[in-house]
């Protein structure tokens, strides 16, 4: 028995000793806040003297009622005191969220919004960093050194209170680079950038003000990394490269080193600043135009296209390896005149393919039981209301400057009914100012199969042309177009 009062006397010792130390942990932060409570300071004292051996001292009373009553109003004055913070602390967060969220607010007001949230909050960073960007801007919109020196004060606080946060260091390094402090915002600017290498924002402003203090070389190395955040400003990118190295296109590439994933874009905007030989260069480096993926080789093909470099484009095109490459029939230029091939309709492919959109009113399909050669012809069927300019059909192939050529083809219709028919047009497909011409328009009711031929002579620049099935509008709308055509055995050779 004696044995075991022992052991029980030593387990309450043991539990006394450690809710004390726990209480005497407890205090040390309440002691901070509240330093000249004589409550606390008491408690602290009488639990420090119950540390003492068991084996000197038993137990040392520290829970009369008037000690309870003492920490218990010391700890209800540092709640409502934490509260009141807390209070505070939303209340400023609130003005200064509805400040940076009411565009249309006066400028008189969002300043004196962004004061009230910094007095209401001045210890939490987000609220000192919304009124160091309100100041910015009014520093800014009334070229005010005080608005600057404010903006100033606001971002360095809130950079000290949260120096993890890229966001602040950005804003401060801004703000020191409108003062003039160019050393301290680039120290800023790089202490944002190390803390989100992966965002745009930071890089982009990093690198325009490199640019402005003449480090190009460091500038765009701070260009590249936003691009490649961000591979969708390319185009503004792209504008800062152009004027800094003078359209010199083969610069801008070693400056901005494009990856394959932005180089086709990359590519179609030397193309429209008439950099075609710099353009082409950067395509074929490293044999990407031969491993180039579809939409890439599409891109910058229909962008030579439409700059009027027809040769080019269909080089383009017809190297790339992952590209469907339709074959020309025998004894012409075109591919699938006969139809007797299956037809994608919204193909994108540039060359050697029927191209066709679907569109209200026409119905297309290929008819195995009317045709004038091979097993299939082209019908379609119009049922139209409106004075529609209305494209058919569409195929586009390389051809020889200054040459001579014959196009043919057979139609046949029925119960057609318009003022303005179909008609079958070849034009240059990079001006058609050099070179259009059609044969004439069907006429109404029925036709059987009549066979059409359309000769021409191509420019000493034209380098392509596109063979067009089209319905033009009615010069005096409305114009009902109704009734079906069949077209068969298209065929454009080189004239002996």
């Amino acid at each position: 028995m004696s044995r075991q009062k022992d052991t029980e006397e030593n387990t309450h010792s043991n539990d006394h000793w450690t809710r004390t130390k726990t209480h005497l942990l407890v205090l040390r932060p309440l002691l901070s806040l509240s330093p000249g409570c004589p409550f606390l300071r008491r408690y602290q004292e009488s639990a420090r003297l119950s540390l003492i051996p068991m084996t000197s001292m038993r137990t040392i009373p520290i829970r009369p009622w008037p000690l309870r009553l003492g920490l218990g109003l010391c700890l209800g004055a540092l709640l409502i005191l934490l509260s009141w913070q807390v209070v505070r602390t939303a209340i400023g967060s609130s003005v200064m969220t509805f400040v940076q969220r009411s565009a249309d607010l006066a400028p008189e007001s969002r300043l004196e919004g962004a004061q009230l949230a910094s007095r209401w909050a001045h210890d939490d960073p987000s609220v000192r960093y919304g009124a160091g960007g309100v100041y910015l801007a009014a520093a800014a919109t009334e070229q005010s050194d005080a608005r600057l020196r404010e903006a100033l004060h606001e971002l360095q606080t809130a950079s000290r209170m949260s120096p993890e946060d890229y966001r602040i260091w950005l804003a401060f390094a801004k703000a020191l680079d409108r003062s003039g402090e160019s050393t301290r915002a680039r120290e800023a600017f790089e202490k944002a950038t190390r803390l989100a290498p992966h965002h745009f924002d930071p890089h982009w402003a990093f690198g325009n003000h490199l640019l402005r203090l003449g480090d190009t070389t460091r500038a765009f190395t701070e260009f590249r990394a936003a691009l490649s955040s961000r591979p969708s400003a390319l185009n503004l990118i792209f504008d800062y490269a152009w004027t800094t190295f003078n359209g010199d296109g083969k610069a801008i590439a070693r400056a901005l080193a494009p990856p394959d994933t932005i180089r086709a874009p990359f590519v179609s905007l030397l193309i429209t600043r008439d950099r075609v030989e710099d353009a082409l260069e950067i395509w074929r480096a490293g044999g990407y135009d031969r491993d180039a993926l579809p939409g890439d080789v599409r891109n910058v093909a229909e962008t030579l296209i439409r700059q009027d470099h027809l040769a080019e484009a269909y080089a383009v095109w017809f190297t790339a390896k992952l590209t469907d490459h339709p074959d020309p029939d025998d004894g012409s230029l075109l591919a699938n005149g006969g139809f007797e091939r299956p037809i994608t309709l919204e193909a994108s492919t540039p060359f050697l393919t029927w191209r066709i959109a679907p569109q209200r009113g026409l119905t297309i399909l290929l008819d195995s039981k009317e045709h004038q050669e091979g097993a299939y012809s082209l019908r379609a069927g119009f049922d139209i209301r409106e004075n529609v300019d209305l494209t058919i059909a569409v195929q586009t192939v390389p051809v020889k400057k200054a040459t001579n050529y014959v196009l043919t083809f057979d139609v046949r219709a029925r119960e057609l009914r318009s003022l303005s028919n179909p008609r079958v047009e070849i034009f240059d497909a990079g001006q058609q100012t050099r070179l259009s011409l059609s044969v004439p328009p069907m006429r109404n009711g029925d036709t059987d199969w009549t066979s059409q031929r359309l000769e021409f002579t191509t420019g000493p620049e034209t380098e392509a042309v596109t063979l067009r099935i089209r319905r033009p509008p009615c010069s005096d709308p409305p114009c009902l177009f109704v009734g079906r055509v069949w077209f068969d055995a298209f065929k454009l050779t080189e004239k002996r």
